[in-house]
C-alpha cells in the first residue's frame, strides 16, 4: 500500500496520498478526550480537531502534514461514533478489530468515510453549529492568548491560527480580551501588540473586508450567470440562499480533485480490474468556465 509520502508520477501535480486506515492511532487520545465522553463530547471533539487541520484550510505548505492529521481525526471519528467499533475497541484496544463485523469480515468502507468527512466538516451547516458553540467560549479565549504568547503578540499571525476568526469581524472582540488579560496579568504586554499602529490594525481590518466583497461579488456574478435566485431557482432575485449554496459548492469544490484521485487509485476493482470512476459532480469552477465558453458563443453566433 503507498505510503503518506509518495508523489503523484505526473510532474508538477500536486497529490495528497490516503493510507490505509491508520489503524495504529488512540482514537481518544487524538480527539484529546477521555473514555468517558459522551457521543455529544465526542462529536464536538471531532469538529473542532477537524475544522483546525482541514487539508482546506491551511496554507500549501502545510497541506501535506494536515491531510496525514485529518485521517487520524477522521479514522477516531469512525471508531468513536459508532457503539458497536467503540465498545469492540474498548474490550480489544486495537482499532483494526473494531472494524470487523458480526460477521467476522471487514465492513467498514475507509475510503467512502474519508470522502464523506472530507467534504461534509466543510458545509455550510456543520460550521454554523460549530461557531455557535466555539465563538465567545473560554475554549476560544484560551486558544486567542495562547497564541497571542505564541506569535509574541503578532495579530496578523493569530489570525491565521484562530478558528473561524476573520479580522473584519474580530478585531475589536479579540482586542478587549487581549487587553483584559494583559491587565489581569494573564499574559504579557507585547511589543507587536501594544505599539501596533492604528494604521496598521485599519489596513488589516480593510483588507478583510476587501477580502469578503470580493468574494461576494463573485458569487454574486456566477449566479447571475447560472440563473440561480434566492431559493436556487432561477430568476431576478439573487438572494443569500442562492449565494450561500455557490459559496458552499466552492469550498467544497477545492478538495474535489484529490478525492477524484483517491477514488480512481484505492477505489475497489471491477470484475474486468479496472477501478471504478469517480462520479462527483463536476466542480463549479469547470461549470462556470462552460457556462461563460456558451454565454460568449451565443454572442458571438449573433453577430
Amino acid at each position: 500500500m503507498p505510503s503518506r509520502n509518495s508523489k503523484n508520477e505526473d510532474e508538477g501535480e500536486e497529490f495528497l496520498d490516503i493510507d490505509e486506515a491508520p489503524t495504529e492511532i488512540d482514537p481518544y487520545a487524538t480527539l484529546g478526550i477521555d473514555k468517558p465522553a459522551t457521543q455529544a463530547e465526542i462529536t464536538k471533539a471531532y469538529r473542532k480537531a477537524a475544522l483546525k487541520n482541514h487539508p482546506d484550510k491551511v496554507p500549501e505548505s502545510k497541506k501535506a502534514a494536515a491531510n496525514t492529521a485529518f485521517q487520524n481525526i477522521a479514522f477516531a471519528y469512525a471508531v468513536l461514533s459508532d457503539e458497536r467499533r467503540r465498545r469492540r475497541y474498548d474490550i480489544t484496544g486495537r482499532t483494526e478489530e473494531s472494524l470487523v463485523g458480526e460477521d467476522g469480515e471487514d465492513d467498514f468502507d475507509w475510503l467512502s468515510f474519508y470522502r464523506g468527512q472530507y467534504k461534509d466538516i466543510v458545509t455550510a451547516q456543520a460550521i454554523d453549529a460549530f461557531s455557535k458553540e466555539y465563538r465567545g467560549s473560554d475554549e476560544e479565549r484560551d486558544a486567542i492568548l495562547a497564541c497571542y504568547t505564541k506569535h509574541k503578540g503578532s495579530m496578523n499571525k493569530l489570525y491565521k491560527e484562530i478558528m473561524l476568526s476573520d479580522p473584519a469581524e474580530d478585531e475589536d472582540r479579540f482586542r478587549a480580551i487581549i487587553d483584559e488579560a494583559i491587565e489581569n496579568g494573564d499574559v504579557e504586554p507585547l511589543k507587536a501588540y501594544t505599539e501596533e499602529t492604528e494604521k496598521s490594525r485599519n489596513a488589516r481590518v480593510t483588507l478583510a473586508k476587501k477580502r469578503k466583497n470580493e468574494e461576494a461579488k463573485e458569487a454574486e456574478e456566477h449566479a447571475t450567470e447560472l440563473g440561480i435566485g434566492a431559493n436556487g431557482n432561477a430568476g431576478k432575485n439573487e438572494g443569500m440562499g442562492g449565494l450561500a449554496a455557490l459559496i458552499q459548492q466552492k469550498q467544497k469544490a477545492r478538495g474535489g480533485n484529490f478525492l477524484a484521485d483517491l477514488e480512481a487509485k484505492y477505489a475497489p476493482k471491477g470484475k474486468n480490474g479496472s477501478k471504478r470512476a469517480a462520479k462527483d459532480d463536476e466542480p463549479p469552477e469547470e461549470a462556470f468556465a462552460q457556462t461563460e465558453a456558451r454565454r460568449t458563443g451565443k454572442k458571438g453566433k449573433k453577430q
